[in-house]
């Protein structure tokens, strides 16, 4: 009894590939491109091209497999320097490989250029369609023979007392090849010949020209995508530039933002006004202000302080310069608190006397 596994395999070998499907068959074996740069040698490798020959004269009994046991043997006691150099030479190659694959593209997929597998409706494949340009194959002898047998004997149409038909001309055709002889047939053998090395010239010529257009067209394709793969890699390396710059003008501006708030920290606790711009609004924060208030407190009276709100309204620069400068002097050890020089450089000399206690 056959099991219904069994049966199906075995239908399944039977039946033809599926509309569409293709049967399976060994994989075409990929072409080699000779244009690709060669690998880089491992230290190892190195140092197995550098002694091989040596031990395969020394032992010319010994096979490929006996030769490198006894090579691996060796690598294993090999000295520091000589597995420096190695390494070293190994580390040049690399350098080399990797320079050349970046100017490297593949070789374009032949497949991409082969027409597409056509199947009919009942799942049988196609043939392909026939090449309009190459040149038109040599006649047979009897094809040469049968031409000229026909324009006799079947062409015009009028020559005949009766039609003859497709099927009956072919059968009178076999018939009268048949009782040709040998010395009739010598003079359709020998232009049969002629044409036959008349089309391997002609095929051959063409075959070599449709193999150079298509070398062509690969390597047009290759640098093509070369040029590509440049432009893409220079776009994004300018693309990383100006990211890096972004990300160091950042970086600077983050460190300077940094210094002056630990400035204005370490100065006597004092705040110093607000930056310009965008957030000049917070500059009458009533902190920061109040610290400026009492500041002058002890040395001018009410209207010295409005003037001092006033001119930070028209110039908020001028007030916050004096009164960093103001903060900065804190730091010398010989400072004292004077407030005067600050009311002067915001004010000026002639109107902070005014104001002045």
């Amino acid at each position: 009894m056959v099991s219904k596994s069994s049966a199906s395999a075995s239908l399944a070998k039977s039946v033809p590939a599926a509309r569409g499907g293709v049967e399976d068959k060994k994989p075409r074996r990929k072409r080699r491109d000779r244009d690709k740069p060669k690998r880089a040698m491992s230290a190892y490798l190195v140092f197995l091209s550098r002694h091989r020959l040596a031990v395969q004269k020394s032992h010319p009994n010994w096979s490929v497999t006996d030769v490198t046991k006894e090579l691996a043997r060796r690598w294993k006691d090999v000295s520091d320097k000589e597995r420096a150099e190695c390494q070293h030479q190994s580390d040049e190659d690399k350098k080399r490989y990797y320079e050349q694959m970046a100017d490297y593209v593949p070789l374009p997929d032949e497949k991409e250029e082969e027409a597409p597998i056509r199947y009919d409706k009942d799942g049988n494949r196609k043939r392909r369609k026939k090449d309009k340009n190459a040149p038109r194959k040599n006649r047979s002898a009897y094809i040469i023979w049968a031409a000229e047998y026909r324009d006799k004997n079947f062409r015009p149409k009028a020559a005949a007392n009766a039609p003859v038909s497709f099927r009956e001309q072919a059968t009178e055709l076999g018939q009268a090849w048949a009782m040709l002889s040998a010395s009739a047939r010598k003079k359709y053998d020998d232009a049969a010949a002629k044409e036959a090395k008349e089309y391997a010239v002609k095929r051959d010529a063409y075959l070599e020209e449709k193999k150079q257009l298509a070398l062509a067209a690969r390597e047009a394709k290759r640098e093509r995508l070369l040029a590509e793969k440049r432009a893409w890699e220079a776009t994004k390396a300018a693309a990383q530039k100006v990211k890096d710059e972004r990300k160091a003008e950042r970086a600077a501006l983050k460190d300077q933002r940094a210094k002056e708030r630990s400035t204005v920290k370490k100065s006597n606790g004092a705040g110093g006004l607000p930056k310009t711009g965008k957030k000049r609004a917070e500059a009458t924060s009533s902190d920061t202000m109040a610290r400026i208030k009492a500041a002058l407190v002890g040395v001018s009276n009410e209207a010295a302080w409005y003037k001092i709100v006033d001119k930070h309204a028209n110039a908020p620069e001028k007030v916050n310069d004096a009164y960093k400068q103001f903060i900065a002097n804190a730091k010398q050890a010989h400072f004292s608190a004077d407030p005067k020089a600050f009311l002067v450089a915001v004010l000026g000399y002639d109107e902070a006397q005014q104001h002045l206690l």
